[in-house]
């Protein structure tokens, strides 16, 4: 058994967009939806990146980070000048 740690970040999933994850529908308010934006990233995209590093791994306590502290200063920068919406 190896034992790891991953940090994928903010996604966006139905969990973010429903109640709970039971289907009855949220509002987020502008403020979370700019957040979202900015950080949030689509499951199968942190996956593509994520997935392979894990199963090649052969050491304990790997950490594998999708959103990292420089991406996220970045992507806060770029949001100056690039609007995007990942809800749509």
């Amino acid at each position: 058994v190896i034992v790891g740690k991953i940090t994928p970040g903010i996604m966006l999933t139905n969990f973010v967009k429903t109640s709970l994850g039971d289907g009855e529908k949220i509002e987020l308010t502008n403020s979370n939806k700019k957040i979202y934006n900015i950080l949030g990233d689509y499951p199968e995209t942190i996956a593509s990146y994520i997935v392979p590093k894990v199963i090649n791994n052969k050491k304990n306590n790997a950490k594998f980070v999708w959103l990292t502290n420089s991406k996220a200063f970045k992507r806060f920068l770029m949001a100056m000048i690039k609007k995007g919406d990942i809800f749509k």
